[in-house]
Parts: structure tokens; C-alpha cells; sequence
């Protein structure tokens, strides 16, 4: 094996403004972006927010059917939804302006005594309206219509999803971190095993052996890790004990995929599941937002405690890693020659691939 010889994204790419514009630009708004999940917007007037590259996103339920919005209003600018997720209507905390199922002002309070909008000049002022599609649990927005339909954007990862989101259904934990990192050098954290055995030699390390299979499909990519002998007793001893739904054909497997360009998802054992986003908030800082789901089971004081192990685990984990990310990042300020990439980083290299390929008025190195 030799180190990666293809384009790797120079470090002033990790901290300057012009480059976050342009991935805004050229990546984020037009490509399929997890916005959350379907037992969030189950009733009428369900919402969740996202914040998408500095785009504010509202996913809402009209009456059992989900759109998509800009989430400020057409009026004064303000955010309409301005909690995470909620049930609300879509309606302007500032002047009660209400927008209706296709984003159309419909109640302007005074309307006829300060403004005199007619229905053509309130359709002149409906929310800007994004593309929303669910795979199973998991529903996705893009802000620039083209390209192919998120069924073809997960080609066999949908698959996946479809397992997981009708497998893992409680929820046992939801957290958003904010890391002083460049959100690519988060999701590359998460995009090889090199760094476990230095990063993470009391957590993940003695979790998994050193047997691994990655694989691609078109922007996305997976790695399958067997988990250690005692790691793979300890959880078919869940499994019975908590009479866990679980997929059997994952046993002593930690299967992690990654969707182009910030969803990280991961089945470990085929009995737990873990999402994770990394969303950018500046050039020098993102949002790592994690769920961890278990399968169906047995309740009580035992599976609780099941639960708080596996919140605690990934805590370190992610505190782990967001240390050495933060680190990482405060180096590449400092450099003017790309990073090198070995074989075992190969899925590094295809994230630097695609994001060439997103983005083609910068300079490979």
C-alpha cells in the first residue's frame, strides 16, 4: 500500500470565510440534507428547524403533508420558528404575519388599513419553498431543485435506513455539541480507524479489532469493523436479557456509513443506532448533533441502565474526538502544504474527491 496521490483539500480551505461561502454555494444547497425525523412531524403543524450553511430551514406538517420553507418571514425578517422543533403554526412571532400549506402570507394583521395586499401582492411575498422527501424515519430537504431524487441520492444506502428506521425506534439520547473545529475536519474524524488506537485507547480501541472493510457508493461510503470477542458477548447478553429487536445478521459488527456531505449514521451489533450530523456554523466552528436509538424491549430499572452505558460510552468517544478535531483544526491554520492521506484513509480521500467535484473553482493540491 502507498499514501493517496489524488486532490487533497489544502488547509486554508479549513478556516476562511470565501470557502465557506462557496460550500454554501456549491454544495450544501444543492444536495439532499438530513433535516430530522419522522415522529417529529407526525401531526398537523409538527416543525423542525435546520440550519442548513447559514440557510434557516423549516420542515412543517399541513394537515398529515410536509414542506419545506425559508424560516424568515417576507415582512421584517424575523424567524418564524424560532425553537429547534415544536407544534406551532407557521405564524411570525413579531407581527403575526400566518403563511399558509404554500408559504402565502394569509393573515396580515391590519392588512387593509397598512398595507392593502391584494392575493396577487401576498403570493408575491410567500416564503422561498425547498424540496422536502422522507426515506422511511428520515426526511431530507434540498435548496436548489435538480440533480437526482433522494432515493437515487442514497442508491443502496436506503436500504440501510429503511432497516434501521423500522428496527431502532427509542430514542435514549439527542445532543448538540458545538466544536471549535471546521465541520469537514469533524466528518473526517469519523472517516477512518487510524486514529483509534491514539485517540481512543481505553473507549472505542478495546470495543473493535483490527479487521475492516470499506466500500463506496457513488458520493457515500461505509466501513464494517468487527467488534471485539468481549464487546460481542456483552451485547448478545443484552440482546436476551432486554429482549432487544435486532437485526441478527449485524452481530459483532459495527457498521458505519457516512452520506455525503454531513450524515454519519452507525448500527452497532445490529441492536443500537447511532446519527450524527455535522452541521457548519463558521468557517472555525459546526454542530455535531448525535441520536442513539435501541430496538424495541423489555422496560425497566435493567434497560435504563443499558442505556446510560451507552450514553456514557459515545460522550467519551465525542469527547475524544472533538479534542483532537479541535486540535487538528488550530493546526491547519498554521499550514501551507496539504495533509497526506495513507490507504487506511481512503475514505478521507473520497470525501476530498466529491468535494473537488462540488466544487471546482478551487485548486486541487
Amino acid at each position: 500500500m502507498t499514501a493517496y496521490t489524488g486532490p487533497v483539500i489544502p488547509p486554508h480551505a479549513y478556516g476562511i470565510p470565501a470557502i465557506a461561502e462557496e460550500e454554501a454555494r456549491s454544495l450544501f444547497r444543492s444536495t439532499w440534507i438530513f433535516a430530522g425525523l419522522a415522529e417529529d412531524l407526525a401531526d398537523d403543524n409538527d416543525f423542525v428547524v435546520r440550519d442548513i450553511a447559514g440557510t434557516s430551514v423549516v420542515v412543517q406538517n399541513f394537515g398529515g403533508e410536509l414542506r419545506a420553507f425559508h424560516n424568515v418571514c417576507t415582512h421584517r425578517f424575523a424567524l418564524i420558528q424560532t425553537e429547534p422543533c415544536g407544534n406551532r403554526r407557521l405564524q411570525c412571532p413579531y407581527h403575526a404575519w400566518l403563511f399558509n400549506r404554500d408559504g402565502v402570507p394569509v393573515g396580515i394583521p391590519g392588512n387593509d388599513a397598512f398595507f392593502g395586499f391584494d392575493r396577487a401582492g401576498r403570493e408575491k411575498l410567500a416564503l422561498e419553498r425547498y424540496e422536502v422527501a422522507a426515506r422511511g424515519r428520515f426526511v431530507f430537504v434540498r435548496l436548489e431543485g435538480g440533480g437526482p431524487d433522494l432515493d437515487t441520492w442514497l442508491g443502496d444506502y436506503g436500504a440501510v435506513l429503511d432497516r434501521a428506521g423500522g428496527l431502532f425506534t427509542d430514542g435514549i439520547d439527542d445532543t448538540t455539541q458545538t466544536w471549535n473545529a471546521n465541520w469537514k475536519i469533524g466528518v473526517e474524524s469519523v472517516l477512518e480507524v487510524y486514529h483509534v488506537d491514539a485517540t481512543h485507547p481505553e473507549t472505542f480501541k478495546p470495543f473493535t479489532v483490527k479487521e475492516w472493510q470499506t466500500g463506496f457508493c457513488g458520493a457515500h461510503s461505509r466501513c464494517a469493523t468487527r467488534l471485539s470477542d468481549t464487546s460481542t458477548q456483552w451485547w448478545d447478553g443484552i440482546v436476551k436479557r432486554l429482549g432487544l429487536a435486532h437485526d441478527p445478521g449485524g452481530a459483532g459488527i459495527y457498521d458505519h456509513y457516512f452520506v455525503f456531505p454531513n450524515l454519519s449514521f452507525a448500527i452497532t451489533h445490529g441492536a443500537f443506532f447511532s446519527l450524527q450530523t455535522y452541521d457548519p456554523l463558521t468557517p472555525d466552528s459546526c454542530a455535531l448533533r448525535y441520536r442513539l436509538f435501541l430496538g424495541d424491549g423489555k422496560r425497566g430499572a435493567a434497560r435504563n441502565a443499558v442505556a446510560g452505558t451507552l450514553r456514557d460510552f459515545n460522550t467519551r468517544v465525542l469527547a475524544e474526538d472533538r479534542f483532537v478535531s479541535e486540535a487538528a483544526h488550530k493546526g491547519a491554520r498554521q499550514m501551507d502544504r496539504p495533509a497526506v492521506l495513507g490507504s487506511v484513509e481512503d475514505r478521507i480521500a473520497a470525501f476530498h474527491g466529491e468535494w473537488f467535484a462540488r466544487m471546482p473553482a478551487q485548486d486541487a493540491c
